[in-house]
């Protein structure tokens, strides 16, 4: 996929002043509603935390590594019971210069009917759903219209303007979602979005999906979407840059008794070009949870996970290729009230094909391990240990502390640095921050009881 940079998502703030995509759920995305944006030039899922605006070329070279770290404030506030505005300020303290403004605004027309609305300006390492550049300016703006008068149906239409490094481009996109009931535990859902392009140099882009959700079984969970995109050909590019893409998402759990289940996910991307080799991406994921439900002491998650890339897409390097096996273990452990524990350990093998059919691989283990201690009620210390092995015998180890803060009931937040570090590979290290320096961690801790704070078997506080 393509790596946006971080908290630069886009499109901007929710009026909430927390960084998401736009409340209709479009997003520009691959129908938006928890699909990924499609980077224009290559057809790979840009990795965000929402969708956004048609994807900006970059100016910079294949293989570009940025690193920048930052801090964001939001803030949202509820002008009157139909409209709400909200504001973001971002960045950065290390690393490659970024700075970002937004402002949103959200007016409740009707009933089920809202305008919306946001702004946003990038200066530095400017990106919109994908790098454009480094030392350069951007301004986005977009603004539209939701409505839900039926149930389970969504309804978006919205103009999104960009002025970046690769132009000023003007889009309108609309669309449609619907969800139904089948049947007791069936659910179904499908939706069709297009992009037209009003003016600039972004392809028009359309896209369907349909998904299934079964529930129906006690001991049984499975879901999967399928969805097909279609981007158009660039009249200002010599060459057809059209493309397809075939998104398929499936996921499968079984619960084998009151503390272990079973868990299945399996993903498809094919991107298929016109005028030159297709990409294939695959990831498969077969893994076992176990919780102790009757003194809620213990949780871990063992995974196998395969992953595998073909791009033929770029005839003058051949076909590359890559293949890779994870084996991680995650465990957390509360012997007693001030303490709690928890251990990861991860294993990889990967072979790699570049360009000129030169083949290598390698392999690495990880083992790392916190411990905390709750000194007060609201306050803790904990201490953290990592080691990484790689081939021939080369190891790099990470120690360090830190302290936490019970900000709300089972959410901390905790400040730390490490002494040592190294920058592990993100397959083994998985949420462990192992690299040298100081750092801030955010820990929640749900379960499937979250979202049924209504029901009074759940919730002992209300009456029943």
């Amino acid at each position: 996929g393509t790596l946006s940079s971080s908290l630069l998502s886009s499109p901007f703030s929710s009026t909430a002043g927390l960084t998401g995509s736009i409340a209709s759920g479009s997003g520009g995305g691959a129908l938006g509603f928890g699909q990924q944006a499609l980077d224009q030039a290559t057809g790979l899922p840009v990795i965000v935390q929402g969708g956004g605006l048609g994807q900006a070329l970059s100016s910079l070279p294949v293989g570009t590594r940025l690193a920048s770290d930052s801090l964001r404030l939001g803030l949202g506030w509820r002008f009157s019971e139909r409209i709400n505005l909200g504001a973001e300020v971002e960045g950065s303290v290390s690393g490659d210069s970024r700075r970002r403004y937004s402002l949103g605004a959200d007016v409740q027309v009707a009933e089920r009917t809202r305008l919306y609305a946001r702004a946003e300006r990038q200066e530095g390492w400017v990106q919109l759903a994908g790098v454009s550049g480094l030392g350069r300016n951007a301004d986005a703006l977009v603004f539209g219209v939701d409505s839900s008068y039926l149930q389970d149906t969504q309804l978006f239409s919205e103009y999104r303007l960009r002025d970046a490094a690769s132009g000023r481009d003007l889009q309108m996109a609309s669309g449609i979602r619907q969800q139904f009931n089948i049947a007791d535990g069936w659910r179904a859902s499908a939706g069709y979005e297009q992009v037209n392009v009003i003016s600039g140099s972004t392809a028009r882009t359309r896209a369907v999906m349909a998904g299934l959700d079964w529930t129906a079984h006690p001991l049984w969970r499975a879901s999967t979407k399928l969805e097909l995109r279609h981007s158009g050909d660039l009249a200002s590019t010599p060459g057809d840059d059209s493309f397809s893409t075939l998104l398929w998402q499936a996921t499968l759990a079984r619960k084998l008794d009151r503390d272990w289940t079973l868990l299945a996910k399996r993903y498809l991307l094919v991107t298929d070009y016109v005028a030159r080799g297709d990409v294939h991406q695959e990831r498969s994921q077969l893994g076992l949870a176990y919780r102790d439900t009757d003194t809620n002491r213990t949780n871990a998650l063992a995974k196998l996970e395969l992953k595998e890339e073909r791009d033929a897409s770029n005839a003058s390097v051949g076909e590359l290729r890559s293949r890779a096996w994870i084996v991680s273990a995650h465990a957390d452990h509360h012997p007693s009230r001030p303490w709690w524990l928890t251990g990861r350990v991860a294993a990889k093998w990967q072979n790699d094909r570049f360009e000129g059919g030169v083949t290598d691989g390698f392999n690495a283990q990880l083992l790392a391990g916190r411990a905390v201690y709750d000194i007060t009620e609201r306050w803790d210390i904990g201490a953290l240990a990592a080691v990484q092995r790689g081939q021939h015998g080369a190891q790099q180890r990470a120690l360090g502390v830190e302290a936490g803060y019970l900000l709300a009931q089972n959410l901390w937040l905790s400040a730390g640095v490490n002494f040592s570090g190294f920058a592990g590979d993100a397959d083994l290290a998985g949420y462990e921050y192992t690299q040298r320096g100081a750092y801030l961690r955010l820990r929640f801790k749900f379960d499937e009881t979250l979202f049924k704070r209504s029901d009074p078997v759940v919730n002992r506080s209300l009456d029943r």
